[in-house]
């Protein structure tokens, strides 16, 4: 019986590498073999991804003077009432063919059956009931150059074992657009781009691309914005299963089903001290916490 669901997955797998539960992270992963293994895991790519590009603008506006800030940025994502279910269909020999509603691997931990011919019964698999995705990486961002910064998300470590290594990577920009036609105007507007690579230990590789509009009021020590945009992705998960004692391979190649991705968010800058909190969706809802130091250079005197 799959007993851990209140964790959430990330901290999950850690635990895994780390030898805390007897059952492999390749376990949690192939309740499917077959087509229906898309829709099962589909709502771990949407989160994951969603997650990744959540958090990434430490404040709403792009400062004229050039600093460097290192934030440690919490990040999560917590999974909608329709990304719990998804359409699944019996799989052959067993007929005749039907297809209901089951649970996701986010979805409650009760399998749902089928009665078919002769008395067979087709059971599907049960989620774990995940209630959120939670993880945390450093950023560094430089900027203040022409009304531009540029940020880094790097997160190598080898937990070894069967979980493998984690390998998180983020480069993303912003510019200050409104520095054109919004002088006067204590409104900030700005554009950005990110783009993510990780490997989630050997069972994940994911790559994803967002494209995003920022706007906001904000002074030197605190503001409130508003981000939307567009994001792509794709999100491959390969596990195994034992056929007459043979490990077989299986791969679930997913995208992204959920393009849209905007939200608000807020930051309060206190000398050296930087704090930032903001919550995203609409599917999956996303929210994320920044605590770091930003160093700024001195203004420039009048001579």
């Amino acid at each position: 019986m799959k007993t851990v669901y209140r964790l959430s997955l990330l901290a999950l797998l850690v635990l895994k590498a780390q030898g805390g539960y007897t059952q492999t992270v390749n376990d949690y992963l192939n309740a499917y073999l077959g087509a229906n293994k898309e829709g099962y895991l589909q709502p771990l790519a949407d989160m994951t991804i969603a997650g990744f590009n959540t958090g990434l603008q430490p404040s709403a506006r792009i400062d004229d003077r050039f600093y460097i800030r290192l934030n440690l940025t919490a990040m999560g994502s917590m999974p909608m009432t329709s990304q719990k279910t998804f359409m699944a269909t019996t799989e052959a020999p067993f007929s005749p063919q039907q297809t209901v509603s089951a649970p996701t691997i986010v979805g409650e931990r009760k399998p749902v059956s089928v009665q078919g011919a002769n008395n067979f019964t087709y059971v599907f698999p049960s989620g774990f009931g995940l209630k959120r995705l939670l993880w945390a990486v450093p950023q560094l961002t430089i900027g203040g150059i022409k009304g531009t910064e540029v940020s880094l998300r790097m997160l190598p470590y080898d937990f070894g074992g069967d979980f493998g290594k984690l390998q998180i990577l983020g480069l993303s920009f912003r510019h200050d657009v409104g520095q054109y036609f919004l002088k006067k105007s204590p409104i900030v507007l700005n554009v950005g781009y990110a783009y993510n690579q990780s490997d989630i230990g050997k069972y994940i590789a994911l790559q994803s691309h967002y494209a995003y509009v920022q706007a906001g009021v904000g002074g030197k020590r605190a503001g409130i914005f508003a981000w939307a945009g567009y994001q792509t992705g794709t999100f491959d998960v390969s596990y195994s299963y034992i056929e007459n004692t043979q490990s077989k391979p299986v791969t679930a190649n997913l995208k992204t089903k959920q393009p849209f991705l905007g939200g608000i968010g807020t930051h309060l800058q206190l000398g050296l001290f930087s704090l930032g909190a903001g919550v995203g969706g609409p599917v999956p809802l996303t929210g994320y916490g920044t605590l770091g130091f930003r160093f700024i250079s001195p203004k420039k005197t009048k001579s």
